[in-house]
């Protein structure tokens, strides 16, 4: 019988084995039980809420016939809304057209003003250009008469 505490041993092992798997099983079905709970409670919490939410339906669908009119009443004022706003809109847009005009008017002005100012700059250096040439030829006739008076000179009679 020397095989029957070895079977004893094997099977004690077996059972051990056996009772730590049934250790973790019981933990994971508490586990799952625990969420169920928690399931329930979430369940319980939406069929309130569905249940609000019927009621509120039936509220706003009682309430509804009140709201056709003031719908109409709305309508009514934002047609009224609208058609003001195009207005003013519009008196916006036609101010606007008249300024756009109006600054390329005055764009055109300004180049007007621009080219007689460019003209009247070259004027003013053509004249400057002139006078300093005409200084130049008057520095050069003077020097040319004092030559001529250096050399003619002597050969004048004194003045008298």
């Amino acid at each position: 019988m020397s095989g029957a505490p070895e079977s004893q041993r094997y099977f004690l092992n077996q059972l051990s084995v056996l009772i730590d798997g049934m250790k973790g099983l019981s933990t994971q079905v508490a586990r799952q039980v625990d969420a169920m709970g928690r399931y329930d409670v979430e369940f319980f919490k939406l069929g309130r809420s569905m249940n609000k939410f019927e009621n509120d339906l039936i509220d706003l669908r009682a309430d509804m016939g009140g709201v056709k009119l003031e719908i109409g009443q709305f309508r009514s004022e934002m047609g009224q809304f609208r058609s003001e706003m195009e207005a003013r809109l519009g008196a916006i847009l036609k101010r606007i057209d008249d300024l756009e005009g109006r600054a390329h008017d005055i764009a055109d002005h300004i180049q007007e003003l621009r080219s007689d100012s460019l003209r009247q700059y070259n004027e003013v250096i053509n004249a400057v250009q002139d006078s300093y040439q005409n200084r130049m030829s008057v520095n050069d006739i003077e020097e040319r008469l004092a030559e001529l008076e250096r050399l003619i000179g002597p050969r004048l009679p004194p003045a008298a």
